[in-house]
């Protein structure tokens, strides 16, 4: 099947890394095309400005998206954004072809979201936060809805650590240090937010706590890099003998970060860590769920480990990342079997080949139903 995803990339994101598993496991299988700003893992595609917010602008996406799917035969389009689910409702209609929206994160509640959700004749919601915002806000636009959580490639057995590295340790010349706990995702929208709130823990609790090196791991904004520079002076004063640093973009992740004590992180960085079996301590866009455990997994999937908080106010309390972090750097034992158990309800919840399956299934019934 010839599949067209649309997306507004203009930075890599977890909607795109899905997107690039789901072309990996479906090869041979369906032919994947893409529309995109910019997309960042190598992929062929057609460059149009569909982040772009004006209603010409989603006109002229629209007709290009139309044509393009008249000249390449496309059979259905699979939109990864708002502005992509507005630009493929429609070009999908003109085409006559079924359009399925995969849900990221909840859509903004406003008028023209009401009149115009553009919400596919399939709707994917990749946890429960997004799916209960649908139900409640969006219910009439919504003509099937199913929970297909956001899936990653999960290899045989964990990444060893790079060569030089053990677990907690740092490479060589890197100075001593007692563990290493990455900060991982990107720097950019709500995930700044997040990191600030990080910053502000351990300016208040990080010189009680063992000595450790906090690595942030991601691209840094030009426009934030002076302001981060300032942030990292006063942490660091605060917590001595602990530090904090940035990294270099790291291409091989997984390797990275199977030699670390653990990972802060949100969404797919989250489930990346533990499929390397590093503990995690939830955090993302809209607060912090903490150390995933037994206690707290049910938090950390229905909110995309702290993405998607269904609540009013965000959710960013200093004693939930404060806890997580001495339980972290604690109990050696503990964390080497909180590592196990969280690989496994990785293997076991967010598989790529048993989401590729799922979503593959609502490609056939919607290209062999009656129209």
């Amino acid at each position: 099947m010839k599949v067209l995803f649309i997306l507004s990339s203009l930075e890599p994101a977890g909607s795109e890394t899905y997107c690039v598993a789901l072309e990996k496991i479906w090869k041979g299988r369906h032919q994947v095309h893409w529309i995109s700003d910019r997309l960042h893992f190598g992929q062929s595609y057609t460059s149009l400005p569909i982040h772009q917010k004006s209603i010409l602008g989603g006109i002229l996406n629209t007709l290009r998206v139309a044509r393009y799917v008249r000249e390449n035969g496309i059979e259905l389009i699979h939109s990864h954004s708002r502005r992509a689910h507005w630009v493929a409702a429609q070009a999908a209609a003109l085409a006559h072809i079924p359009h399925v929206t995969t849900i990221h994160q909840p859509p903004p509640v406003h008028l023209f979201s009401r009149l115009f959700p553009c919400l596919g004749d399939h709707t994917i919601a990749i946890d429960e936060a997004v799916q209960d915002h649908l139900q409640k806000y969006f219910r009439r636009g919504i003509k099937k809805l199913s929970l297909i959580r956001n899936g990653i490639e999960i290899q045989p057995s964990p990444p060893a650590p790079l060569p030089n590295q053990g677990e907690g340790g740092r490479r060589p010349g890197e100075g001593e240090v007692d563990n290493r706990v990455l900060y991982l995702g990107r720097l950019t929208g709500g995930r700044w937010r997040a990191l600030k709130f990080f910053f502000e823990v351990l300016k208040r609790s990080g010189a009680s706590l063992p000595k450790t090196c906090y690595q942030i791991v991601g691209r840094i904004p030009e426009e934030r890099a002076g302001e981060l520079q300032e942030e990292l002076k006063q942490v660091n004063r605060a917590i001595h003998p602990s530090l904090i640093e940035t990294h270099d973009f790291v291409t091989n992740l997984a390797p990275f970060v199977a030699g670390c004590r653990g990972v802060i992180g949100g969404g797919r960085s989250a489930l990346e860590s533990m499929a390397a079996e590093r503990p995690v301590i939830a955090l993302g866009e809209k607060g912090i769920v903490g150390l995933c455990t037994e206690e707290t997994w049910a938090e950390a999937m229905r909110t995309n480990f702290g993405d998607h908080y269904d609540t009013p106010t965000d959710q960013f309390y200093p004693p939930k990342l404060e806890l997580g972090l001495r339980e972290l750097l604690g109990n050696d034992a503990s964390v080497a079997g909180l590592g196990r158990w969280g690989r496994a309800q990785v293997e076991r919840n967010y598989n790529i080949r048993t989401i590729a399956g799922h979503i593959d299934q609502i490609y056939q019934d919607l290209c062999t139903s009656p129209s």
